[in-house]
């Protein structure tokens, strides 16, 4: 299984981590930083490249892993697909409806394996969320993203690169409530600027309500100038079920008047990578949870819900 990465800034380090542990070594780098590049390939012991293109022409990996932020993202995912390599990509997978289509589609057409690097659906207690729900319906989700940015993350406070916190990181809330809820048919989201001075040129706070195609309701609050004891979770409620996913690790609630309380130990991040090497290794796309044209449903929400920050207005997902 030849292996190369398109971006190694901050997640792949991760996503390398994790191929270690598998003991699946990495074959090409490819940056758009030469230095960095190198200094990657070095410690992988691994050919680097700057052009995608030349990477995936020379190469011809069997997997790439897409790492770079959603304004940077073009042809790269679309281009590895059509090489014949599996593809696994960082959210958010595009920060544009149109970029996204064009690698769903080249992904569709190639049949390639493909799994974007949603962490939170591969955890323990969104497995054991799962079992304990089973068939029961859901009605409302309520989810959180509260953090404190930095100027470690040079980036990502440029609404240009970024395109804000809702599609860059609480994106994160907005996939998982989709995967307990289902698709999501309009939003309303409302936000404010100017509430610190140095983390971000978008919306620092803002709240998103959105409804299902079920006919279930939701609720996502997201802030970037602030921490908090639990920076992410997420709440789902049903007729007698409570739920709450303090992630990566914890799971309380109620159902039908039994108390639950589980302490997971695998937070998603090494099961997501493992998950997507067992899934190429078998050529077997059931193995994946996340995939590519799921992800662009994820996407598509909160994209309409920056459309909606804009015009104040309910605006439909469209993708």
């Amino acid at each position: 299984m030849k292996i190369a990465f398109i971006g190694v800034g901050g997640i792949a380090g991760n996503y390398r981590g994790s191929l270690r542990r598998l003991q699946r070594p990495i074959a090409a780098i490819c940056d758009i930083n030469a230095d960095r590049a190198a200094s990657v390939a070095n410690d992988e012991n691994a050919t680097a490249y700057t052009d995608h293109q030349d990477m995936l022409q020379k190469e011809k990996p069997d997997v790439v892993f897409t790492c770079i932020p959603p304004g940077a993202h073009d042809t790269q995912v679309a281009d590895a697909a059509k090489s014949g390599a599996a593809v696994f990509v960082a959210k958010p997978v595009a920060q544009d409806l149109t970029t996204g289509k064009n690698a769903r589609d080249a992904i569709i057409d190639s049949g390639v394996i493909n799994q974007v690097g949603y962490m939170a659906r591969y955890s323990d207690i969104t497995d054991k969320a799962k079992e304990l729900v089973s068939d029961r319906e859901l009605s409302m989700g309520i989810g959180r993203f509260l953090a404190r940015m930095g100027a470690s993350h040079p980036w990502w406070g440029k609404f240009e690169v970024s395109i804000g916190q809702m599609v860059e990181q609480t994106t994160h809330v907005f996939d998982l409530i989709r995967y307990f809820l289902g698709d999501v048919e309009s939003v309303q989201a409302f936000g404010i600027k100017g509430v610190s001075d140095d983390i971000a040129d978008f919306e620092e706070c803002t709240v998103c309500n959105l409804k299902f195609e079920s006919g279930a309701v939701a609720s996502i609050t997201s802030t970037c100038v602030a921490r908090a004891h639990e920076n992410f979770a997420t709440e789902l409620v049903g007729d007698d079920i409570y739920l709450k996913l303090t992630h990566d690790l914890g799971l309380r609630g109620q159902i039908a008047g039994e108390g639950i309380e589980y302490n997971g130990s695998e937070a998603g991040y090494f099961r997501q990578v493992e998950q997507f090497v067992k899934a190429v290794a078998a050529n077997d796309q059931e193995l994946v949870r996340s995939s590519y044209s799921d992800a662009f449903k994820t996407l598509a929400v909160t994209l309409a819900a920056n459309r909606s920050l804009e015009t104040g207005q309910i605006e439909q997902v469209v993708e």
